[in-house]
């Protein structure tokens, strides 16, 4: 009968009781290859961020991940071979399908919400081709689940989030309030005229802003959505309303007051990071914009909450939901005066 291995004493005796002898397996080649695929995706994030982003950088490492726990549960007999086996069909459809049923998942998570399934098979999908396209390996590309926007909320919130704002900054005279409650009205005024999204006020510049007394325009690119690719960005002038201009001349009077503490190179992006912040003078970036709306909504909530004021829907919390609020309010007044202006010209 066979018994425990144990591990030899410093005397060379086998006193040190081992619980058995465990084979850690060699790493399959196709995740070798798959690194080295990945180190060059990081090489260039480091070097050229409007190519590879952080947040894609994010995305490639995490689906990286899922497919390194998912080749031992057995995607196919070649998988673990290659890249090129990794990334063949059939392992590509049991990959998917595993990632699907929330196999691949390190957390445990409690949503249900399927437009979040879709979005990451939608991910998912787009870093298998991008791993393809580097390793210049065929790949057959399965078909993208429907886009699904979440629901938009009643244009009622974005009114109750300009009040609050302006409620906030009058409690202060105007030459000292806080940095953070300037930016804030003019990051809600571009919001409401713009309708920008996280990422494209993110990479606002200066050079992108005119303000003059004849003109008051923002230049932005539209980021292309729902995995349009090979659909090029293209600038857009959007002009601004008087009330929202002003409000960019008051946040450009303090981001300069904020640059002149900086040591180093001064930032061109228009929006910047605020006391208390210990980054403050720096550019903002969409975390701290997402964070910065959320704690606004979510007092704004509780103002509601405490007057008792009975609702279907919460406060939005992601800027994203509001955003598509505002321009299905802004769609549906433009389609009703075309069909007015068709009702008056017959």
């Amino acid at each position: 009968m066979s018994s425990t291995a144990r591990h030899l004493s410093a005397s060379g005796d086998r006193s040190t009781p081992a619980a058995a002898l465990t084979v850690v397996p060699s790493t399959a080649d196709a995740v070798l290859e798959l690194e080295r695929v990945l180190d060059v995706f990081r090489t260039v994030n480091r070097k050229a961020k409007d190519v590879v982003s952080d947040a894609r950088l994010q995305q490639l490492e995490w689906v990286a991940g899922e497919l390194a726990i998912a080749l031992p549960l057995g995607l196919s007999e070649t998988a673990g071979d290659s890249l090129e086996g990794l990334l063949a069909p059939d392992a590509v459809h049991a990959y998917l399908l595993l990632g699907r049923g929330g196999f691949l998942r390190s957390m445990p998570t409690v949503s249900t919400d399927p437009t979040s399934v879709d979005a990451s098979e939608r991910i998912r999908i787009y870093c298998l081709e991008a791993f393809a396209r580097q390793a210049r390996i065929p790949f057959e590309a399965p078909d993208m689940p429907p886009m699904t926007l979440r629901p938009t909320v009643s244009p009622q919130f974005a009114d109750l989030i300009t009040g609050h704002l302006e409620a906030e900054a009058d409690q202060w005279p105007e030459v000292n309030r806080p940095d953070v409650i300037v930016r804030g009205l003019a990051l809600w005024g571009v919001m409401r005229d713009v309708l920008p999204r996280l990422g494209e006020l993110e990479s606002m510049l200066l050079e992108d802003l005119t303000l003059t007394s004849t003109t008051s325009t923002l230049t932005l690119i539209r980021q292309p959505q729902g995995g349009l690719r090979g659909r090029m960005p293209e600038p857009e002038t959007v002009a601004l309303s008087p009330d929202t201009a002003r409000r960019l001349g008051d946040w450009l009077q303090r981001r300069t007051e904020l640059i002149t503490r900086l040591h180093g190179g001064v930032p061109r992006h228009l929006w910047l990071s605020t006391p208390p912040n210990p980054d403050a003078g720096v550019p903002i970036h969409r975390r701290g914009i997402s964070k910065w709306y959320k704690k606004v909504a979510d007092a704004v909530q509780i103002k509601q909450d405490a007057a008792g004021v009975a609702e279907e829907d919460f406060v939005p919390t992601r800027w994203e939901t509001m955003r598509r609020t505002l321009l299905a309010q802004r769609q549906a007044a433009d389609t009703a005066r075309l069909e007015q202006g068709g009702e008056s010209s017959r």
